[in-house]
């Protein structure tokens, strides 16, 4: 089977996860195209984290199919997703996402030290200067790229995430909550550079429980409610009243 629809990065058909009767999610079909921010929404508990999960290989699927660019692809571990091109910022920044008492610089090169090494031996003047072209890029504010995440603000910190994420030349991006915990102008910050990422070219996948971002940031969005997909809209037709509805609907269409 191949995916022909012009322009999309990713592509999720029937995906489902379960451990013995417990089904997390099913019948999950998504797509997201070159340039485009769609956003994955619903209830806690909906499974939405855990279909991240599942795309970026921590937790994979059991059953399904995923399509970059057309064309079939396993996901059996974190590494067969950034070898495919997709990247996960997770929800959890401080436990999933950083090495907090660990130099910035070392946090930015983390998943991508080939960058930076010659042979066998890293090159840490190289490293440093990377990190420092990419913090500046996202305007990170920090006394030294030298300085830990853990003495930076939650705004930041995350900024330190995207800083990883653009060290590695992704396709596809899987925001999982990106401003969960931050400030109202880290809020903004943020949003620029996800829209940045699509103005170049790259897939965004935005998971967020909050409805006013869902509206503001999203050029299509999927509603999750107890483990499947409710509804998907458009950006001219989705509101938060359609948004609530649909993330209350159980399966067979009823409301909970």
């Amino acid at each position: 089977m191949v995916i022909t629809v012009e322009n999309v990065l990713l592509s999720v058909r029937h995906l489902k996860k379960a451990f013995g009767d417990h089904v997390i999610f099913e019948d999950f079909d998504l797509d997201v195209r070159k340039g485009e921010v769609v956003a994955l929404t619903g209830l806690v508990g909906a499974g939405r984290t855990e279909v991240c999960e599942s795309l970026f290989g921590i937790v994979p699927a059991n059953q399904g199919e995923i399509f970059m660019e057309g064309k079939a692809i396993q996901i059996c571990s974190t590494r067969d997703a950034f070898a495919c091109g997709i990247g996960l910022l997770p929800e959890d920044r401080q436990r999933q996402g950083l090495f907090e008492d660990h130099p910035i610089y070392q946090n930015v090169s983390a998943a991508n030290l080939n960058r930076c090494l010659h042979g066998t031996v890293l090159d840490v003047k190289a490293e440093k200067e990377r990190a420092s072209e990419l913090c500046g890029s996202i305007q990170l504010k920090a006394s030294s790229i030298s300085a830990p995440p853990s003495s930076l603000s939650g705004g930041n910190q995350q900024k330190v995430v995207f800083a990883k994420l653009l060290n590695c030349d992704l396709k596809v991006l899987l925001l999982d909550e990106p401003t969960k915990g931050v400030d109202v102008g880290a809020k903004f910050s943020i949003y620029s550079i996800i829209n940045d990422l699509a103005a170049k070219g790259c897939a965004v996948l935005l998971v967020s429980s909050e409805m006013p971002e869902v509206i503001g940031m999203a050029d299509r969005v999927y509603v999750m409610s107890s483990g499947r997909i409710t509804a998907e809209y458009r950006k001219d037709e989705v509101t938060q009243e359609k948004l609530l509805q649909a993330a209350l609907m159980k399966k067979g269409g009823v409301e909970a």
